[in-house]
């Protein structure tokens, strides 16, 4: 970030951006079906990002953990233990428009799991035949059917609830569409492990893979090109230790191992960009790096990134995006897929480790929690004049 001028020069357009973005009524139609693709949905579009607005979440204040977009049905849904419940949002107009309740939210006191490993919901996503994946407390994993789910999703009920055998948290998810699995993963448990679990009913749970070194294991990510499909998933090791490895699930109920790729003090999110360029994202305020997906070896260190949890590509733009709201300045770094340098480091606040982007308009959406001992500022109330403490989706734009 380069100064703090920044945050400052985007108040006076954020709040009319805000004002605009709420001025519109709730749509209640599916976006897919009622908006046709804009003219530049297939192209790449490079334009310079600026930070346009927010949104605001009702009801408790937030508390997140992995966002995803559904691009055919352009909605942004936020995994949020706060209000114990997916939110779900129009993308395309960047809109709140309802929730799926009947999650664990926020532990008790006592819970032996503790604040974070206790919390659910923590992963989510879309499969492509409409259905919502999401990982809930004490290992379980719960599958809803949005085919004819309207907003705001009050009567929303899972179609099944799965459990991995974690007594803690399930966490971060990724779907094999060759093989017709789910991975999940269950990171603190002694050891850490994936699930493998049949994306279809009666969505069994077919095998785990242990990983006795692990001290975690955050994101499992789809490659399809890949010696025909693989799953890559992100391992924290002890000592910083950190790898990714390369799970062959072509026999769901006998999965295999197939490579690792050491990523010393990088074992959090993924993203997969152009030519197998993968991001991986970092702990400990360490720059982020690219890697070859193919053969682990290191092809950028992005010098001027502070770590990341969630990370995202985005193919409207060719742009990878990199929260890091744990230390000051919060910041969303904007990173060039093709080479990994560093492009911007943009605006962001408290607890900012969640981000999606929706390539149909280029919208990137970053959650904000309320202030926090480190990060003193109410991001959301500062920039946008919204309730105090409550945090909200901060939404990054094209500059026109």
């Amino acid at each position: 970030m380069k100064s703090s001028s920044m945050v400052i020069g985007a108040v006076g357009l954020a709040l009319t951006i805000f004002l605009n973005l709420h001025a519109r009524p709730t749509p209640q139609t599916d976006r897919a079906k009622s908006n046709p693709a804009p003219a530049n949905s297939g192209a790449v579009v490079k334009e310079n990002m600026r930070l346009a607005g927010a949104i605001l979440v009702p009801g408790n204040p937030i508390r997140f953990d992995i966002s995803w977009v559904d691009e055919a049905r352009g909605r942004y849904f936020l995994a949020e233990s706060g209000n114990a419940a997916v939110d779900v949002f129009d993308a395309d107009n960047d809109l709140f428009i309802g929730r799926i309740s009947g999650f664990h939210g926020i532990p008790a006191a006592d819970d032996p799991c503790g604040r974070i490993e206790g919390m659910g919901p923590n992963g989510v996503m879309v499969t492509p035949d409409n259905h919502l994946w999401a990982d809930d407390a004490h290992g379980t994993v719960k599958v809803f059917d949005l085919s004819s789910a309207k907003p705001p999703f009050k009567d929303v009920m899972p179609i099944a609830t799965v459990s991995t055998g974690a007594v803690c948290r399930a966490d971060e998810l990724g779907f094999d569409p060759k093989d017709h699995v789910v991975v999940v993963g269950n990171p603190e448990e002694h050891p850490p492990f994936a699930a493998i679990i049949s994306s279809d009913a009666p969505y069994d749970l077919l095998a785990k893979i242990p990983f006795p070194d692990a001290t975690g294991f955050e994101q499992p990510l789809w490659d399809a090109a890949m010696k025909g499909g693989r799953m890559l998933v992100t391992v924290p090791g002890k000592d910083h230790a950190a790898e990714v490895a390369v799970l062959d699930l072509s026999k769901p109920k006998s999965p295999v191992v197939e490579a690792t790729y050491s990523t010393p003090g990088c074992g959090s999110g993924l993203a997969l960009g152009p030519a197998q360029h993968l991001l991986v994202g970092c702990g400990g305020g360490k720059p982020l790096i690219m890697i070859d997906a193919l053969t682990g070896k290191t092809i950028a260190t992005v010098e001027g990134t502070h770590g990341a949890d969630e990370v995202w590509y985005n193919p409207g733009d060719n742009h990878f995006y990199a929260p890091s709201g744990n230390s000051a300045p919060p910041t969303l770094s904007v990173i060039d897929a093709e080479t990994g340098n560093l492009l911007y480091n943009l605006p962001s606040g408290p607890v900012s480790h969640s981000v999606a982007a929706y390539r149909r308009n280029n919208h990137v959406f970053v959650p904000i929690a309320g202030p926090t001992a480190t990060i003193p500022e109410d991001a959301c109330n500062v920039l946008f004049g919204l309730a105090e403490k409550q945090g909200c989706i901060a939404v990054y734009a094209p500059a026109k």
